[in-house]
């Protein structure tokens, strides 16, 4: 994508029974999908091995850094944490991670904030040189209305001490309680986040446009995932769905060509980007409906039709900006083998769940827009897709925005961190060039620093906790249940006058609704419409306390099994603000 810095692989995941670690985010041991598939993770290269009669990760093979290149091609894939090069031009390149969790070589005008599902030119990075006009220059220039907020061609920046510096959380002003309803002046728009940060905002309705094309051939719809799932170092709720399809039922070495189908456009579009994911199969898309209105696709197994002319460049560099008009109905890529990630950004919509939008200014900057995508499909079309939905209930599309202010739900950034990039307040505080994102200095993702209280993305009366700092300061993403025993609050009632609340935390589990086998253990293919969670062996428990200000405190102990061996916070507990 053209300014994304960080995102966290993407991956297509089935929810079954059985422990399986997502491919994206492998652990040693774990069940996996395909004999000698290779996935890079946390700076190490894991193989699909059989051990006995079962498909596991092994234990990974750690990449050794490489050293600086003295040139570099733009688009190329590269090492990250490699240093700068220059191009042939003399145009200094970055070995930037995009939303497609891909390293490639950029200039610094194509850095920026991102890290779901989003495309485009983002806004939390990029270049010290932009056109004029704007409301505040770069990065360290001069400036004269202190406290002045703005977009400056590649950021929303502040004015603070003549300077023109980085928005931290307490610049901007206090969300009001029921959250914004509408994008606040400072926030960048859509049109900037995704088209680059001189785009003019559309002038016509996104409801203007129809999806009158399925994205997948209805009759090979099986259960999709809806908004919001927690999983691996996705820690806080999804931005997007994972539409299933009838050859996951079959393994890998199973599929020949005709089990693949076609993903097509559900509308008029311009295709914007494509990347390549990190393995031959996986692949990302974003299309420009107009008026405001974009789709995402990720994790796409083959790029064909309209863009076949591309799958060999692509392949090559990793990541491509393209300009290719795309009809409704016209193939652009094929899928077999995983779930495809798919979802909708809307510029005229905002959710309003969010206490504090300025923590998705350095990554994830298109969060807010995310939008239901059931209602831009024709009749037919969604009364097909909203029968495959997992959640039976209302929103069927999934939620991702949890904050309820003075409460313990939604999401929680680590206090001293500068929200989703997850790097330190004092790394922005007197930066004079932008800062990358993507990956964290000593840590080992992005999201080591992020902490989400939600309800289960299908069965909502479950609530999971879900942090990136489980036992290892440095980052081990991990989820659990949070069980509320009886006479306890539930998360969204847990407000400063509940004091400490100790749950209890178990491994998460899920039971088909009656009458429906349940899938074998490594099985692809998704859980059933309408399963529900419950929960599996216990792992520990976690002390949450509200607090006068704001903020949270936490503990979690994964020794203790009963809730009332935890009877006071010690020096292990930690701090989170929205």
């Amino acid at each position: 994508m053209k300014k994304v810095l960080a995102f966290a692989l993407a991956f297509s995941i089935s929810i079954i029974g059985s422990p399986v670690a997502d491919a994206a985010n492998p652990k040693s041991g774990a069940a996996c999908p395909k004999v000698n598939q290779k996935v890079v993770y946390l700076k190490k290269t894991f193989t699909c091995v059989k051990k006995r009669s079962k498909l596991v990760w092994n234990s990974g093979v750690a990449i050794a850094k490489r050293a600086a290149s003295k040139s570099a091609t733009e688009g190329v894939i590269c090492t990250e944490g490699i240093a700068p090069a220059k191009s042939a031009s003399g145009t200094t390149l970055y070995c930037t991670k995009g939303a497609d969790g891909k390293s490639s070589w950029r200039p610094q005008s194509q850095q920026s904030g991102g890290s779901g599902s989003g495309g485009g030119s983002g806004s939390g990075g990029g270049g010290n040189t932009q056109n004029t006009g704007f409301k505040l220059g770069p990065l360290g220039s001069s400036c004269s209305n202190n406290g002045e907020l703005g977009w400056n061609g590649n950021i929303t920046a502040i004015c603070k001490g003549g300077k023109v510096s980085y928005v931290l959380a307490t610049d901007v002003p206090k969300t009001p309680t029921g959250g914004y309803t509408s994008r606040p002046d400072w926030y960048p728009t859509l049109s900037q986040i995704l088209d680059g940060p001189s785009a003019k905002e559309p002038t016509c309705a996104p409801s203007s446009v129809k999806f009158t094309s399925p994205v997948l051939p209805l009759d090979q719809l099986v259960p999709a995932i809806p908004y919001g799932l927690m999983v691996g170092g996705h820690v806080t709720p999804i931005d997007h769905a994972y539409l299933g399809i009838k050859a996951l039922s079959k393994s890998a070495s199973q599929l020949t060509a005709s089990d693949y189908v076609p993903v097509t456009a559900p509308a008029d579009g311009v295709i914007t980007e494509l990347s390549n994911l990190g393995s031959p199969n996986s692949h990302r898309v974003v299309i420009n409906h107009g008026c405001n209105l974009y789709s995402v696709y990720m994790v796409m197994n083959k790029v064909t039709g309209v863009l076949a002319s591309l799958a060999s460049k692509v392949s090559n560099s990793g990541y491509l900006m393209t300009n290719v008009k795309v009809k409704a109905g016209e193939e652009f890529g094929r899928q077999g083998e995983t779930m495809l990630d798919f979802n909708v950004f809307d510029g005229t919509q905002w959710l309003s769940g969010f206490q504090n939008i300025q923590s998705y200014l350095t990554l994830d900057t298109w969060k807010p827009y995310t939008a239901d995508y059931l209602p831009f499909f024709s009749s037919e079309i969604r009364t097909a897709m909203e029968a495959q939905l997992q959640k039976t209930s209302s929103p069927r599309v999934g939620k991702i925005d949890y904050d309820i202010a003075g409460t313990a739900s939604g999401n929680w950034f680590l206090a001293g961190t500068n929200g989703y990039a997850g790097r330190l307040n004092s790394d922005y505080e007197n930066a004079t060039t932008l800062i990358g994102g993507g990956s964290v200095p000593g840590k080992n993702d992005y999201s080591w620093s992020h902490l989400a209280i939600a309800p289960h993305q299908v069965d909502t009366k479950a609530w999971v906790f879900s942090s990136g700092w489980w036992l290892d300061p440095k980052g081990d993403a991990d989820q659990a249940a949070l069980v509320v025993a009886p006479g306890q609050v539930t998360p969204d009632k847990l407000t400063a006058s509940s004091g400490m609340v100790v749950y209890q935390l178990a491994q998460l589990s899920y039971t088909p609704p009656a009458g429906v086998v349940p899938n074998p253990p490594g099985s692809m293919a998704p859980w059933p419409v309408g399963y529900t969670v419950v929960t599996g062996r216990e792992r520990g428990v976690v002390a949450l306390q509200v607090n006068t200000d704001g903020s949270l405190s936490l503990e979690l102990n994964t020794s203790i099994t009963s809730i009332s061996g935890f009877t006071a916070f010690t020096t292990a507990k930690r701090s989170y603000n929205r």
